[in-house]
């Protein structure tokens, strides 16, 4: 049975997705290379389309400057009342000048076609760079919205409405400065017909639009919420191949808050887009300028402003310092290569590192190198295919089985921080990170991931060093070992009794084995022995005692990682700083990015080496390995840690970074 809101929404299709023969007539009355307009304007190249306009780079033969040629189209031109309004929008637009406004200079016709002169913007549209780089950061995307705020309430005051408020008609020039352009001409609805016509993409229409009501203001703030929200996800709120059903959805349905689709961002810039979002004209912002002050507050709220004395600016410190540092794909064409190419290597790494824990537990459960590899290669592929959270997870329950073989009730606590870390939507990578670092610590590279842990997630990094920290202690106390490779001291006098026995692995497997074959009355009574409550409390009554008994100096390694992180961050954070206020955004240069991280990096490996060479606590450790072993783990480490922040920092999509472990079911659906 038929829809009737459906049947409406697709009546008005046609008038959004353009009319059949209009790109065969384009292309029929191109104009050629090289042909002058009005004695002026030297035709030099096509550079794009319109809604029925064709727009061409020219040359400005007068004033020897390059200018964007827009001619309207003849199926276009052929409506008088059409012709009327692209003329006299085009003079209107004449006189506005605004900096984030595309100036027009001026009109004229050719080949009976009228055409209108406007300043060319070399650079790549709002649009492009969303594509090409992802969701962009929370400060350049309010610091863009406040500028194309600007020009669109300069506009609203001159009586202009856009009407077509979308990415691709942002323009950002060299210096990255928003310009809006393709100001409603050959597109105004005709207010005077009984069915106004929609000639804005279905992607972006306003809900009044589409009930057939006349654009205004209200109009323009909703489209310039659709664009802060592609920012800040990197795709519109409603997507569909089904133009009538993009039509229904902005007039009914409630767009998900983009704090849920990217954690990392506040709150209040949800409840700022979704005000601008507002199906009903009058509950959202009343002015453009509005929507940006509210921006701009909440951005200082949630930043922390340093004041250096030139022209009072005051770069926002951000709490993950070299994400926003990070050169964008137009700016250094090395990102640009990575953020291309470099994805499997991302992958890899953070696969590599969630694939560890498990080969490296399976190897001591006694299952062999074939075993361990399968589960290790298991763990990458996935990762490598993209899903790196639910890599973790199937890591996750893996190990929980094979530490259950050791011991029964540090597998419980395993499933339980497994859980707490699902529920919070902890980032996969940051994960991967954390639980990496307990089995790369024996072979001395712990600098390495705990460096780089800071480098590349920022203050989030760093509490993912102290969380690491923590189950590599756990670990290295239940190991009974002094010393758990470089920079991991426990405190023990003497060395202990390992609860990671393969034997006691190997007695678990057969009582395991035994209840499952049956074949015996008493099937199920050794592995009910081994499950026997007072054993499971007598093994965790044991690692706590084993944390008692040790001194002080298993607090000292925590103390010295998290000192070093906090370094990385410090160091990155404060150089950040003094290169945006010197060289002011968005001029960014990757050598100074690869200078910030080096010094940063480099700072925190020198404190954590004389911290365990010169901090008595751990100085004087029993079965603390030579200093000379210690410059060199640090050393190395810093160098992994530097070439892992820089090659991963740039790969990075914001967007796609911040994969949480699957999500439970419905906990972030719009509510309809």
């Amino acid at each position: 049975m038929a829809n009737p809101l459906i049947d409406a929404f697709e009546r008005r299709t046609g008038a959004i997705v353009g009319l059949p023969g209009v790109e065969r007539t384009r292309r029929a009355t191109e104009l050629g290379v090289d042909r002058i307009l009005d004695q002026r304007y030297r035709i030099l190249e096509p550079i794009g389309t319109g809604g029925s306009s064709q727009v061409y780079l020219a040359q400005d033969t007068a004033l020897g400057r390059e200018v964007a040629v827009k001619v309207l189209d003849p199926q276009a031109s052929a409506d008088n009342t059409l012709r009327k309004l692209f003329v006299k929008e085009a003079r209107a637009l004449a006189q506005l000048s605004h900096p984030n406004i595309v100036a027009v200079f001026d009109v004229g016709e050719v080949d009976g076609l009228p055409f209108i002169v406007m300043e060319y913007v070399a650079g790549l549209s709002l649009k492009q760079r969303i594509e090409r780089a992802g969701a962009l950061p929370l400060a350049d995307a309010v610091r863009l919205t406040d500028g194309i705020a600007s020009g669109l309430a300069f506009a609203h005051s001159r009586g202009i409405i856009h009407a077509d408020m979308k990415p691709s008609n942002i323009l950002l020039d060299q210096n990255d400065v928003p310009k809006i352009c393709d100001f409603g001409i050959a597109r105004t609805p005709m207010e005077e017909s009984e069915s106004p016509q929609l000639f804005a993409t279905a992607l972006y229409v306003a809900p009044e639009r589409v009930e057939g009501r006349p654009a205004s203001v209200a109009s323009d703030v909703y489209g310039l919420g659709l664009v802060l929200y592609e920012m800040l996800v990197g795709k519109p709120p409603f997507t569909s191949a089904n133009a009538a059903v993009l039509l229904r959805d902005h007039v009914v349905r409630p767009p998900v808050p983009p704090s849920h689709l990217r954690p990392s961002l506040p709150k209040e810039v949800d409840a700022i887009v979704l005000k601008a979002l507002a199906k009903e004209p009058s509950l959202r912002y009343q002015k453009a300028t509005d929507f940006g002050n509210a921006l701009n507050a909440t951005l200082v709220a949630h930043t922390a402003p340093v004041h250096h004395g030139l022209d009072d600016y005051a770069p926002n410190v951000m709490t993950e310092p070299l994400r926003g540092f990070v050169p964008g794909v137009e700016q250094s064409p090395v990102v640009a290569l990575l953020t291309a190419y470099g994805q499997p290597i991302r992958r890899g790494f953070y696969g590599v590192l969630a694939a560890l824990p498990l080969f490296g537990l399976t190897l001591l459960a006694g299952f062999g190198p074939v075993a361990a590899g399968l589960g290790g290669g298991l763990i990458i592929v996935i990762s490598l295919a993209g899903q790196l959270g639910l890599a973790v997870t199937i890591g996750w329950v893996l190990e929980t089985v094979l530490i259950f073989l050791f011991v029964p009730g540090l597998a419980v606590l395993w499933a339980v921080l497994g859980l707490w870390l699902w529920l919070r939507d902890v980032s996969s990578e940051r994960t991967a990170l954390a639980i990496a670092m307990p089995v790369t610590a024996p072979f001395g590279l712990a600098p390495a991931l705990l460096l780089a842990a800071s480098a590349i997630h920022g203050l989030g990094g760093v509490v993912t060093v102290l969380w690491g920290a923590a189950m590599t202690m756990i670990f290295a106390i239940a190991s009974g070992r002094q010393a758990l490779g470089a920079f991991v001291q426990t405190g023990f006098s003497l060395e202990q009794e390992s609860l990671f026995s393969p034997a006691r692995a190997a007695e678990v497997k057969g009582a395991i084995t035994s209840a499952l074959q049956g074949g015996t009355s008493d099937r199920l009574g050794p592995l009910l022995h081994l499950l026997d409550p007072t054993t499971l409390v007598g093994q965790m009554a044991g690692i706590v005692s084993r944390l008692g008994g040790a001194d002080v100096t298993w607090i000292g390694t925590l103390i010295a990682w998290s000192m070093a992180a906090l370094v990385v961050w410090t160091v990155s954070r404060l150089l950040r700083t003094f290169f945006d206020a010197v060289l002011r955004r968005p001029k960014r240069w990757f050598a100074l990015y690869v200078f910030a991280t080096t010094i940063g990096t480099s700072t925190g490996a020198a404190l954590l080496y004389m911290l365990f060479v010169t901090w008595a606590p751990l100085a004087q450790s029993a079965g603390r390995p030579a200093d000379g072993i210690l410059f060199v783990s640090a050393a190395v480490g810093a160098v992994l840690a530097i070439a892992a922040s820089v090659v991963i920092s740039a790969t990075e999509r914001p967007g796609e970074d911040d994969e949480p472990l699957p999500a439970m079911a419905g906990r972030h659906v719009a509510v309809r």
